[in-house]
């Protein structure tokens, strides 16, 4: 296997989100030329030492034996090459950013429920651990998905150019069908198409369906959005996983909305933190 090919992390806790987490990681490292590593974060009491917990791996493992065996079933769909690992740590969080800068990881796909392994970090190291992203991150907010139409919110910023890759790559993979929104300033409607055509070239979306709306983002997506089996929304500022992880994420039309939604974020330092990573 080559190590500079793309590396797409899937954080797996749920069985319920395995397939769909797979799935969306499967068609990324597809679309990219890459490779899929699936991950279990088995979190181990203060108390316990890790090397102790690792001789007893077997016995408390079972769990993960059986996840990430359904984890490489699944990505055999998907044709590319698949490592799986358990990884046991006193803080989740902690564990996973020491796991993304082992494997070098370029995109981290997680469930929502993934993120709630943050317990005992204190407030500031998890301020600069989920502010300070290390590569991009997808974070499924939703349980078992039959992905076969999608809706994806789209503006200038780096997530939303994430949102359009993972959506070209499910079109690519899968054969779903993609349907592109911008809402646009009430007085210029026209120049809203003029970008949505433009953005759609660029991110190889051509011949996605192109809907330009006006008026607020949150109402518009609450009012399209559960026509979609998924939902594609970028981060329009830094720190989204870190809202998560607490529990501040402020997207009314999420929480109102029964359609799955899949949140991205790029980071802005992303090339920093690749030279600093030793990644090309």
């Amino acid at each position: 296997m080559n190590g500079d090919d793309p590396t797409i992390m899937v954080v797996l806790a749920n069985p319920r989100t395995e397939s769909t987490l797979i799935a969306l990681a499967g068609a990324l490292a597809q679309h990219e030329g890459g490779r899929v590593l699936a991950t279990h974060i088995v979190t181990v009491p203060d108390e316990t030492p890790l090397d102790a917990a690792a001789e007893n791996k077997d016995r408390i493992g079972d769990s993960s034996k059986s996840l990430l065996a359904a984890a490489k079933a699944d990505a055999e769909a998907f044709d590319v090459p698949i490592e799986t690992e358990t990884i046991l740590s006193h803080h989740g969080f902690e564990g996973l950013f020491d796991a993304i800068e082992a494997s070098g990881a370029d995109t981290v796909v997680m469930g929502y429920e993934g993120t709630q392994f943050a317990g005992g970090r204190s407030e500031d190291t998890l301020d600069e651990q989920t502010h300070r992203l290390p590569c991009d991150f997808l974070v499924l907010d939703g349980q078992e998905v039959d992905i076969s139409d999608v809706l994806v919110p789209v503006d200038e910023s780096p997530s939303s150019d994430l949102s359009g890759e993972v959506a070209c790559a499910l079109q690519e993979s899968v054969g779903v069908d993609i349907s592109l929104l911008h809402v646009a300033d009430s007085t210029d409607e026209e120049v809203g198409h003029d970008f949505l055509r433009e953005w759609a070239s660029d991110h190889g979306l051509s011949g996605a369906e192109k809907l330009v709306e006006t008026g607020d983002v949150d109402s518009v997506l609450g009012r399209l959005g559960d026509d979609y089996s998924l939902v594609i929304i970028g981060a329009t500022d830094r720190g989204l996983l870190s809202r998560i992880v607490r529990g501040s994420l402020t997207f009314d039309a999420i929480h109102s909305l029964d359609t799955p939604v899949l949140l991205t974020e790029r980071p802005s330092s992303r090339s920093i933190w690749k030279r600093l990573l030793g990644r090309r």
